[in-house]
């Protein structure tokens, strides 16, 4: 496999009617999405089998995880064991811009 650099600007896509979420690579091992979200568009909670990375590349949300909600913002990791549940939902009046990094399968 050759190595990559992804354009995030170029890359990006919203959609008025719920978020956009589109994996923009892949391999046996691993997945990357990106996820791009309108304000009010959320991820509901939901769990994994493998651990759970995401990145803000762009805007402001609220991460949800064990009933507790704190502010994420632009280059902030956020890093969810497995089986523990997690959610982001977009509650600022810009667009929100998350890579999704997660083993495959998940």
């Amino acid at each position: 496999m050759k190595s990559q650099v992804l354009d995030i600007q170029t890359l990006k896509t919203f959609n008025d009617e719920k978020r956009h979420q589109e994996t923009i690579w892949s391999d046996d091992h691993a997945r990357v999405s990106l996820i791009c979200m309108k304000p009010g568009q959320e991820i509901v909670t939901h769990t994994h089998h493998g651990s759970h990375i995401w990145m803000v590349m762009e805007g402001t949300g609220q991460f949800q995880s064990g009933g507790k909600t704190q502010s994420i913002t632009t280059g902030q990791i956020v890093i969810v064991p497995a089986f523990e549940d997690h959610g982001i939902r977009n509650a600022s009046q810009e667009n929100l811009v998350i890579a999704s990094i997660t083993a495959q399968g998940d």
